[in-house]
């Protein structure tokens, strides 16, 4: 797992994923789901589902979670309140504009995000705890 995962950064940090389909991606690989399904379901997650609400590697943790759990839809909403409750502790939000601290939804706010370089920084940390927090649930 941390090989692949170093190589999803890799790709990541090249703009190939975005952070919805790189934890979406690592689903695919880990769970059996085919991979193209995984990006096809993940496709409208990135940048907070493209209105700078809930960050997409937050989302793409949540489909692997559900991918895991959602035969019970009780155990289901627990695992991801769990997962959430984790990520807030480390990052003080599931929030991307409060993550990033600029709204990328606006003209302004993405000229800001792509002029401090925050996909390629602030986003990768987000993808990588977003990764991390699943593993270290057992994920």
């Amino acid at each position: 797992m941390r090989l692949l995962l170093h190589w999803l950064l890799y790709l990541y940090h090249i703009m190939i994923f975005d952070g919805s389909r790189l934890v979406s991606f690592v689903l695919s690989v880990s769970n059996g789901m085919d991979e193209n399904l995984a990006f096809k379901v993940s496709c409208g997650l990135n940048s907070g589902v493209r209105c700078a609400d809930v960050c997409g590697a937050v989302s793409g943790a949540i489909l692997v979670i559900g991918l895991k759990n959602g035969d019970d839809k009780a155990v289901c909403n627990l695992k991801t309140e769990e997962y959430i409750k984790v990520y807030n502790e480390k990052n003080g939000s599931i929030i991307c504009r409060d993550l990033l601290g600029c709204d990328i939804s606006t003209p302004d706010g993405k000229e800001k995000a792509t002029d401090e370089n925050l996909f390629k920084t602030r986003c990768m940390d987000m993808v990588i705890d977003a990764a991390q927090i699943l593993a270290d649930l057992g994920y």
